[in-house]
């Protein structure tokens, strides 16, 4: 007899498991609801009364050529027409996030400047950019890392030109408690989590969105994502560091790159970083040169694998 999806999630997931706000799919299955986004803008942004008119979860929005497009976790847009658009960024390590934060930026002005070309540009909306990752992308030990354009020459001259960009670190407990708290319950979502420093009206409303979620009957829906995400992750890192062993295995032969790339029928420029990774690296670790590579050329669209 076939199995049915719950029980083969029941397999995968045991009735024990802890699903949390930083997995992806749950992230975005509680920020679609507009009180689970009021309340989380609320504790990042230090505003008590902020309200949201509109909240849309993976919009997404092509540039002026219409070819290149980002797919934007949670967006929304409040009373002030104020845009946001909040990330869920596990993997810090293989991307670059400032980077990635101006690409996002841009495009969240893309629909607008096309709405015309007498648009004015004094119309252009706020928009705020805020990346949640669990770990440190600078390294300062701070929970959160605000940015703003400003003068050089000029300390405390901002540009105003309606722009922000946020970095959240859930490991960081440099910051205000109910931050701290927020980020925390994200990392284990339960309000039992010892690591939450108040008990902030806010979360608890949070926690109780995301019961609702768990209730609802389209959990299994998201926990199959939660688990396919898992698994594609798994096998494309799987595949890289397998090509990557076999490489390295004809490099201690003395073979070159052009005969590997014949040899494993792969293309030479891609054999060619392979090496230069692990020359870099010092030794031939495969999973070492993989993480290595992933976080270099993930900005470029480049994978270990030949992807």
């Amino acid at each position: 007899m076939e199995r049915t999806r719950k029980e083969e999630l029941g397999k995968v997931f045991p009735e024990e498991y802890q699903f949390n706000l930083s997995d992806f799919a749950l992230f975005l299955a509680v920020m679609k609801n507009k009180g689970a986004y009021e309340c989380t803008l609320s504790i990042i942004l230090e505003e008590p009364e902020i309200k949201l008119e509109e909240v849309k979860v993976e919009e997404v929005i092509l540039n002026q050529s219409g070819k290149r497009a980002i797919r934007l976790d949670a967006w929304a847009k409040d009373r002030k027409q104020r845009q946001f658009n909040m990330e869920m960024q596990n993997d810090s390590q293989g991307d670059h996030i400032p980077k990635r934060s101006r690409f996002y930026q841009g495009l969240l002005d893309t629909p607008i400047l096309k709405s015309g070309k007498r648009t004015k540009y004094r119309e252009l909306p706020s928009t705020i950019i805020i990346f949640i990752t669990q770990e440190d992308v600078f390294h300062r030990d701070l929970a959160k890392y605000t940015f703003t354009e400003q003068c050089e020459e000029i300390q405390g001259f901002h540009l105003e030109d309606g722009t922000a960009k946020i970095f959240l670190n859930m490991t960081s407990k440099n910051g205000s408690k109910e931050l701290i708290s927020l980020l925390q319950y994200m990392k284990e979502t339960t309000l039992e989590n010892p690591n939450i420093l108040v008990q902030d009206k806010r979360i608890i409303e949070l926690d109780d969105i995301v019961k609702q979620v768990k209730e609802d009957e389209e959990w299994e829906a998201v926990q199959m994502t939660i688990l396919e995400i898992g698994m594609e992750r798994g096998i494309e890192r799987g595949m890289g560091i397998a090509l990557i062993n076999m490489v390295c295995k004809k490099l201690k032969k003395g073979k070159t790159a052009e005969l590997i790339a014949d040899e494993l029928e792969e293309e030479q420029a891609m054999i060619e970083r392979i090496i230069e990774a692990a020359e870099d690296c010092g030794e031939y670790d495969s999973a070492k040169i993989y993480d290595q590579m992933n976080c270099a050329d993930a900005q470029a669209g480049h994978h270990p694998a030949g992807r």
